[in-house]
C-alpha cells in the first residue's frame, strides 16, 4: 500500500502524531535520537524539513534514521534544492497563503522533475502560514505575509480553492518555534468547508494543545521544536495518547 493511502486509512481510525526533525538544528546523533524516540513513543510518521537545510549529509542522516524506525519518513521541503533521495514520501507543497510566485509555482517547477526521477511519492499539499506573533523563519525566507490570526475565513477560502485545484492535504502552520498554535477557528472552518486532510503545526507544546486541535478537525498534529529543547519520551507518549484519543 502506498504511504498516502496507508496514512489516510489510519486517519479514519484516529488523528496522527508527527514529529518534525530539522537537519540544520542537530547533529546526526541527535537527529536520529529524536526520531527513534518518536517511533518508540507512538508517533505515526516523521517529517524532515526546515527553512534552509544546508546540511549536505541529509541523505546519510535519513538512511541512518530509516535503519532505526519503522514508520514513514516524509520530506517537508522548503524548496527544490532540498529534494534528495532516501525518503518514503514527501509533501509537495505550494505556499498558497502567500503571493510570492517563487513558492507558489517556481520551486515546484524546479523540483517536479527531480521528484519524478527519484520516484518519491508526493502528497499535493496547500501550505498556509498563520500569524502567531513575531516573524518566523519561514515567513522571512519565503518573503510572504501570514494570514492574520483573526481572519479564519481567509484560511478556509484558501483551502477551498486548493481543494478545487486538486490538492488533498493542507498544512496550517504557525511556524517553527511559534509563540502560540494555530487558533482553533482556522481549523474548524477549514474542516467544515473541505474534505482536505488537515495538518496543524507550530506552537503546539502541550498534549492539551494537540487534543483541542484534533477536536477542531485536524487530522495530523506536528510537534518539533520542543524536542530539540528537551527530549522527553514520556511527554512524547502523552502526546501520542492524546492525539490518538486514548487518554
Amino acid at each position: 500500500m502506498k504511504i498516502e493511502e496507508n496514512l489516510i486509512a489510519k486517519i479514519k481510525e484516529h488523528a496522527l502524531f508527527a514529529v518534525l526533525l530539522d537537519p540544520d538544528s542537530s547533529e546526526t546523533d541527535a537527529f536520529c535520537e529524536i526520531g527513534k524516540a518518536a517511533f518508540e513513543a507512538g508517533a505515526d510518521l516523521i517529517l524532515v524539513g526546515g527553512s534552509l537545510i544546508g546540511n549536505a549529509n541529509l541523505p546519510k542522516k535519513v538512511a541512518e534514521l530509516k535503519s532505526l524506525v519503522k514508520i514513514p519518513i516524509v520530506l517537508f521541503p522548503g524548496g527544490a534544492s532540498q529534494v534528495v533521495p532516501g525518503f518514503d514520501a514527501m509533501l509537495f507543497t505550494s505556499l498558497v497563503s502567500g503571493r510570492n510566485p517563487q513558492y507558489l509555482i517556481e520551486e515546484q517547477l524546479k523540483g517536479g522533475l527531480i521528484v519524478k526521477s527519484l520516484g518519491i511519492e508526493a502528497f499535493p499539499t496547500a501550505y498556509m502560514l498563520i500569524n502567531s506573533g513575531p516573524a518566523t523563519a519561514v515567513e522571512y525566507i519565503s518573503n510572504t505575509k501570514p494570514i492574520p490570526e483573526n481572519k479564519p475565513k481567509l484560511t478556509m477560502a484558501h483551502a477551498v480553492a486548493a481543494e478545487l485545484m486538486g490538492m488533498r492535504w493542507t498544512y496550517l502552520e504557525a511556524g517553527s518555534g511559534a509563540e502560540k498554535p494555530i487558533p482553533l477557528e482556522h481549523i474548524t472552518l477549514t474542516r467544515k468547508a473541505t474534505n482536505l486532510n488537515i495538518i496543524a503545526g507550530g506552537g503546539i507544546i502541550t498534549p492539551q494543545d494537540a487534543t483541542a486541535r484534533v477536536q477542531a478537525g485536524a487530522n495530523v498534529i506536528v510537534t518539533g521544536t520542543i524536542w530539540e529543547k528537551k527530549l522527553d519520551i514520556n511527554l512524547m507518549k502523552e502526546f501520542a495518547r492524546s492525539i490518538h484519543g486514548r487518554d
